[in-house]
């Protein structure tokens, strides 16, 4: 049985992975773009180690194509969405792939 170990990382450790200051990171989590996990006070919250790569992805948003911070969540969750019927559409389309082989022979 494989056992998954979850990383988490605190407050200060993801300020200085993401280069952003306290204030952004603030402001972050109070749009809701991201959740500490564990901690009432921001020094002692603890993020789950995506968070990073969800910081770079809202910084991306922001910056690149200026969607506002309100929005950013809303934005993230459809591109989660998107890729799950990416995966769907692919796990359906070699489905039908193999169902139409089938037929053939």
């Amino acid at each position: 049985m494989t056992t998954v170990t979850q990383v988490h990382i605190k407050f200060a450790e993801l300020r200085q992975c993401v280069s952003l200051s306290e204030e952004q990171l603030l402001e972050l989590v109070a749009e809701g773009i991201l959740t500490p996990e564990a901690g009432k006070l921001p020094e002692e919250w603890e993020f789950n180690s995506t968070c990073v790569s969800i910081v770079h992805k809202a910084e991306r948003l922001h910056h690149e194509l200026t969607v506002e911070w309100s929005d950013i969540p809303l934005v993230l969750g459809l591109l989660e969405e998107v890729q799950q019927l990416k995966a769907e559409n692919e796990y359906l389309k070699q489905r039908l792939s193999r169902f139409l082989q089938d037929e053939q022979h």
